[in-house]
């Protein structure tokens, strides 16, 4: 494991004096955090993701959840500079299964508005509302007492224009591994996790096929906890790598994959994101962090900013958590992240622990 981070931290070294290209990926929601502590983190979340956060960003990460059953609902208006009636909901369900593992459901909607598409005269030829959305399914075991492996698999459907409205569909799964060391009152967590893989799409008309939006992430988290006060304190960073050639062609799906590290200056577009966390009694928390990807692959270039609150009743607890994204570096006069916002509201049941 410390050879794939140690290469990655390394990698953005071998592509200096080359300039990528732009990748262009299919069904954008699967890019989307479904996640407020994460986006206010940074967009991170592979080694530090707790509870149902764990079903975005690791699900290998749920079989170590303490209850039985977990249930959150997360809603952003979804790049609130470009369009007014862009909205994006996420809603996950994690059930503990023998103590070891864990069963997961989750369902993601994405209203990308109205959309009007007009000839070369500027005449309109249709309106309809854009909308993807997406079901998925997720298990996860504990190998041992410290690690984890775990699996998603997710159907997709999206509505498109080409001659007329229509809807097309897709699948695609993703495969993680976690595992932890704990020293006293602080652990030391890790992460990887391959995201959404599965076939390019070839949309009957278009004459194009698009990948699906295949990552590779690493993370890792180290997390503080003051016995006194319940106090704890995080501290993590993810480095993630997006597998797309930057032309779509007709090679296979993990051809595709090798490819995009090929291309020239590919290592320089590796994405980082990094976070921390303090939690008060374990009840409030004060979150920020930093995302800083290369503008060719997405420019997701923003500080996080966020609250959170946990409320507990017996072995029952509820939370809250809030963010807020403040944009730099952007290309355009007005960043589509500028304003971005939203929050995620969860329950928990029966704590086994």
């Amino acid at each position: 494991m410390r050879y794939i981070l140690l290469l990655l931290l390394a990698a953005p070294m071998l592509g200096i004096g080359q300039v990528p290209e732009p990748a262009v990926t299919a069904f954008p929601s699967l890019r989307i955090p479904a996640s407020s502590r994460g986006l206010a983190m940074g967009d991170n979340g592979i080694a530090s993701a707790t509870e149902n956060q764990q079903a975005w960003y690791n699900v290998a990460k749920s079989a170590f959840i303490q209850n039985f059953h977990q249930a959150s609902v997360s809603y952003t208006p979804w790049l609130p500079s470009i369009s007014n009636d862009t909205r994006f909901i996420n809603l996950n369900y994690l059930g503990n299964v023998f103590n070891t593992s864990a069963l997961g459901l989750s369902v993601s909607y994405l209203n990308l508005g109205r959309m009007t598409t007009r000839d070369n005269n500027g005449a309109t030829i249709a309106e309809y509302t854009a909308r993807e959305y997406n079901v998925g399914v997720s298990y996860a075991m504990q190998l041992n007492e410290q690690a984890s492996v775990g699996a998603n698999l997710r159907m997709l459907g999206q509505n498109v224009f080409i001659d007329a409205p229509k809807t097309i569909f897709s699948i695609c799964g993703d495969l993680s591994y976690y595992q932890f060391a704990s020293l006293g009152d602080q652990k030391i967590e890790w992460g990887v996790v391959l995201s959404n893989i599965g076939p390019k799409l070839n949309v009957e008309g278009s004459g194009s096929k698009t990948f699906l939006p295949t990552n590779l992430g690493v993370g890792i988290s180290y997390v503080s906890v003051n016995e006194e006060d319940g106090s704890q304190f995080t501290a993590a960073l993810d480095l993630n790598k997006i597998l797309v050639p930057s032309v779509a062609s007709d090679v296979g799906i993990f051809s595709g994959m090798f490819s995009s590290f090929r291309e020239p200056g590919q290592f320089k577009t590796i994405r980082i994101s990094g976070g921390m966390e303090y939690g008060y009694a374990n009840q409030f928390f004060l979150r920020g962090g930093v995302s800083l990807e290369n503008k060719y692959k997405g420019n997701r270039k923003y500080f996080g900013l966020g609250v959170g609150y946990k409320g507990l009743v017996l072995d029952q607890s509820w939370g809250i958590d809030f963010h807020y994204l403040v944009p730099f570096g952007t290309v355009a006069a007005v960043s589509p992240f500028q304003n971005c916002f939203g929050f995620t509201l969860g329950v928990n049941f029966e704590n086994f622990q």
